[in-house]
């Protein structure tokens, strides 16, 4: 039952969704998510506060990051490519393009209908726009809703199943696994906004520069396999690819819907967990310019979350990892690593990268969800979500990897059309902002 109503949203809603409402904003902003790429990267390296004591346009996409170079990178294609074959990979790519544009609106009017909480801090985000601007209370407490069991279920059951498999392998009980997670979680997220920025400013660019450069490795040291790996992407993206053996074969609709849900699941575009970080950005730039500003810098995040997906995608591949349907998941990676060194202790770098990337995406669905609460009930009510949210951890270790996987998808497909609409009848005020004279001035910032 889970299957079928995640296979209706996916290719009856969230598919079209995303293409038709994401070529239109494309279109209405000049495809702003690719010809402003380099602006972006200077505003999101510009703005960082060395002394934690503020929320920058750096700890922000960091802290995004954080919440997107999770197991959806390394897990989710492995789980991508035997869902759907290598034709998902592209598909994925063209989920985040269009994706990016719906991350660029919704910063935007995060910033532009964010408030102040009782601390003097800014918070923001779908449920506020969605309310404020639309009138859409309910509408709004249903995303929240949506948004705690989206961060219980993706944010953190999914991390820890797949972070247990590799433990697992080497003997380390799964148990055991997520009560160390738990304690290094809750030393964290029970300390506040600042030090989660500090963390995953810290954390993330060095975990993604270290799984990036182990990548290129591989790829490089296999080079002669790179083209054809291409190649077979792109076939498989529009033609029917038959399985080693013949047994069974991916249609070009399965790797459509494998590829939207795994890409959505690895970047989050749509969603709108990125405008609630986004929103807590302190700035002493105007309304206008700081809502500009922070909804370009969100396009970065999903265009850096597919490299990392790609490098992922095309190691499985030219390994032949991806084809040994004796593993799944996590374990599909380490094999691939494993080959790709031609060492098993290779394997190793997998299961170091994901304990970080998983640490923090608990972190970050964390944060979000404590916001969520908040706007459901009041600031006192979050210590004991949090509490909650640290005692599961474990739990995530016992379940079955595909019902984790598809109950995190239902959610994240629901908060994506609830997202959406709200996008589709506030974008206007994006597009004021767009046409103010101070867009000039914005964007021709050096």
């Amino acid at each position: 039952m889970l299957d079928e109503i995640k296979n209706i949203l996916s290719l009856y809603l969230l598919i079209p969704l995303v293409a038709v409402v994401g070529l239109m904003f494309s279109l209405r902003f000049r495809f702003i998510q690719c010809t402003h790429v380099l602006k972006a990267w200077k505003f999101f390296i510009g703005d960082r506060d060395h002394s934690g004591k503020r929320s920058s346009s750096f700890s922000a996409v960091s802290a995004v990051l954080g919440g997107n170079l999770g197991t959806g990178n390394i897990s989710g294609i492995a789980v991508a490519l035997t869902m759907g074959g290598p034709g998902a990979l592209f598909w994925m790519w063209i989920m985040a393009t269009f994706g990016a544009i719906l991350k660029f609106i919704g910063c935007s009017l995060g910033v532009l209908f964010r408030q102040k909480d009782v601390q003097g801090k800014y918070i923001g985000g779908p449920m506020y726009y969605l309310s404020k601007g639309l009138g859409l209370k309910k509408t709004a407490k249903i995303y929240c809703l949506l948004a705690v069991l989206a961060a219980i279920t993706v944010g953190n059951l999914v991390q820890m199943n797949s972070l247990a498999l590799p433990f697992t392998q080497a003997g380390v009980p799964p148990l055991a696994t997520g009560i160390c997670m738990s304690m290094l979680v809750g030393a964290v997220i029970l300390g506040g906004i600042h030090r989660f920025s500090a963390v995953a400013s810290f954390v993330v660019p060095f975990m993604a520069v270290g799984y990036v450069g182990s990548c290129l490795v591989i790829i490089f040291s296999h080079i002669d396999k790179l083209i054809p790996a291409i190649n077979l992407i792109l076939q498989a993206a529009f033609a029917p690819l038959p399985m080693a053996g013949g047994v069974m074969g991916y249609t070009v609709l399965q790797g459509m819907r494998v590829g939207f849900d795994r890409g959505l699941f690895a970047t989050d575009v749509g969603v709108g967990i990125d405008s609630i970080i986004h929103s807590s950005v302190e700035s002493k730039s105007s309304l206008t310019e700081t809502a500009l500003t922070q909804g370009l810098i969100s396009t970065l995040s999903p265009l850096i979350v597919m490299l990392v997906c790609t490098l992922t995608g095309l190691v499985l591949i030219m390994t032949d990892a991806w084809l040994v349907s004796s593993l799944e998941s996590t374990n599909l990676c380490i094999e691939a690593f494993r080959r790709g060194f031609s060492t098993q202790l290779a394997g190793h770098i997998i299961t170091i990268t994901l304990f970080f990337f998983a640490f923090t995406t608990i972190l970050t669905w964390s944060f979000c969800a404590d916001k969520a609460i908040e706007f459901l009930f009041s600031k006192r009510v979050t210590r004991l979500f949090q509490c909650l949210f640290v005692a599961i951890i474990p739990l995530g270790a016992l379940f079955h990897v595909k019902v984790v996987w598809t109950i995190a998808d239902v959610f994240m497909n629901l908060m994506l059309i609830i997202n959406v609409f709200g996008l589709i009848g506030l974008y206007r005020h994006v597009t004021l902002l767009y046409s103010n004279p101070e867009r000039k001035r914005v964007y021709s910032t050096s």
